[in-house]
């Protein structure tokens, strides 16, 4: 029989409020690997370099899933995730001076880095590793929350024209895509994109709106019309041998969004001489090991790397990128007293394609735009 889990509520920055009258805000916080409660708190003091915001819509990430079930090593309980946030500012720290109250601003996947290794100097603060708790939540809390208060050196802000109901998850989805792209396409090459879900979707968007031919590897012609309204060019499925054939070494640059992949090999098969395969989808521990014939790589001078989010810099060129070209994510709108439903059709479900919740309304109506 197994045994049953303590639900932990006592946390050591957030303190845990029986009644909401009392709350700064009102998490949906996970107190076990299993159950997810509402859970009103008080936020420590703001520091001089921090800002606190009212969350108005907030996206909901797999690697959410994969972290409160400790899928990615023990999570520490009580525990909110969630990065990918716009919000309005509501109070900002007496060192901060680039934000004001009452500013949109979006927040992501990095709460903070240490500006002074040589990959903060590089311009590649998502890699800092000398900085305790540079991920949005884990120790501190994310944005299944009513409100989040982080360090100002990760907010961005929004332009007015910024649709919020749909761009929180390009603060994770987004970036995840774009990054790469930024720093490895070239002119004229030809694209394609593996897995056409909520990594996929918004490549697609990505490559065609900055005029590249885009193909789409998908397992069925379901989503057919929905790719070419997306701008993709060509749809091949990667299940038809013969289709798979046809594409061997044709492709100058391929993202795998999957985050597991024993078809590998196959899918670098299609990557062209002195092309590049990028690796952006992630999977639980158990299955994070590929094999591939490597000879393809040393032959065909083939570049394989991975990428993670991004930087400051690039998110910000994002934000007005995806401001002129209208690129967003699709997402299915959940309210916040549905949180747990969102998670559920996140976790168990198949979202078209992103999962994002109306903070902003329950928020209003219960006194906690604050």
């Amino acid at each position: 029989m197994a045994t049953e889990e303590k639900e932990t509520y006592e946390h050591s920055i957030y303190k845990y409020c029986k009644e909401e009258k009392d709350a700064d805000a009102v998490a949906w916080a996970f107190v076990n690997s299993k159950k997810m409660v509402k859970f009103p708190f008080k936020f420590p003091e703001l520091k001089p370099n921090e800002i606190r915001a009212n969350i108005l819509y907030t996206g909901l990430c797999h690697s959410d899933v994969l972290t409160v079930r400790s899928e990615w090593g023990p999570a520490k309980y009580p525990i909110a995730p969630g990065h990918e946030m716009v919000a309005e500012v509501s109070l900002v720290g007496s060192e901060v001076k680039d934000f004001k109250k009452g500013d949109l601003v979006g927040f992501g996947t990095r709460r903070d880095c240490c500006e002074k290794c040589d990959y903060c100097l590089q311009g590649r603060e998502n890699l800092c590793t000398d900085v305790k708790d540079r991920g949005t939540y884990g120790n501190y809390w994310g944005g299944y929350s009513t409100a989040i208060q982080h360090p100002a050196k990760f907010f961005y802000h929004l332009p007015k024209e910024f649709k919020l109901n749909l761009g929180s998850p390009l603060f994770c989805a987004g970036i995840t895509t774009f990054y790469p792209m930024k720093k490895f396409l070239k002119d004229g090459m030809k694209t394609a994109v593996v897995g056409i879900g909520g990594l996929g979707h918004v490549a697609i968007q990505f490559l065609h709106k900055l005029g590249h031919k885009v193909a789409a590897f998908t397992t069925s012609k379901d989503k057919e019309e929905l790719i070419k309204k997306l701008g993709g060019d060509e749809i091949i499925i990667s299940t038809n041998e013969e289709e798979m054939k046809k594409v061997k070494g044709k492709f100058d640059f391929v993202m795998n969004t999957l985050p597991v992949s024993e078809n590998f090999d196959k899918y670098l098969c299609t990557v062209a001489k002195g092309g590049y395969f990028v690796q952006v989808g992630l999977a639980p521990a158990s299955s994070f090991n590929v094999t591939f014939d490597y000879s393809k790589m040393v032959i065909n001078e083939l570049t394989i790397v991975g990428s993670c989010v991004g930087p400051r810099q690039p998110i910000r060129e994002m934000i007005k990128l995806c401001v002129e070209k209208d690129i967003y994510p699709i997402c299915e709108e959940f309210s916040f007293e549905d949180f747990p439903k969102a998670f559920d059709k996140l976790e168990n479900g198949k979202p078209k394609f992103r999962c994002v919740v109306n903070v902003k309304d329950w928020a209003e109506k219960h006194g906690f735009r604050k």
